[in-house]
């Protein structure tokens, strides 16, 4: 389901979704009538990023749609979209690391 909502993310070019998103992960439930969808958003300030999930929510049944569609089924999971921080979280971690380096190298 990942591939199917990353694709739908694609195809939908909204010019109000700004930045780099990607699907992280989907949790089915075991029914099958629920899904959490994790995305991470990269490249914005928390604020234009809490609009850009208020557009997603606002299109949650585009969304819906293009999961019956793929999977071929007549009624689809009630998505739940998550941020999912990780990719944020790595890209500082990353920064940090290599400003550690620039001062360890600095002071040599």
């Amino acid at each position: 389901m990942v591939k199917i909502l990353s694709q739908a993310f694609f195809n939908m070019k909204d010019p109000r979704i700004e930045g780099m998103l990607s699907v992280t992960r989907v949790e089915l439930s075991n029914d099958k009538r629920y899904a959490k969808v994790y995305l991470s958003l990269y490249g914005n300030d928390d604020k234009r990023n809490e609009e850009i999930f208020e557009v997603i929510e606002k299109a949650k049944g585009y969304f819906k749609t293009a999961v019956a569609k793929s999977l071929h089924t007549f009624k689809a999971p009630d998505l739940t979209f998550i941020r999912d921080k990780s990719i944020e979280k790595s890209f500082e971690i990353d920064k940090i690391f290599k400003k550690i380096e620039n001062e360890r190298h600095n002071q040599s």
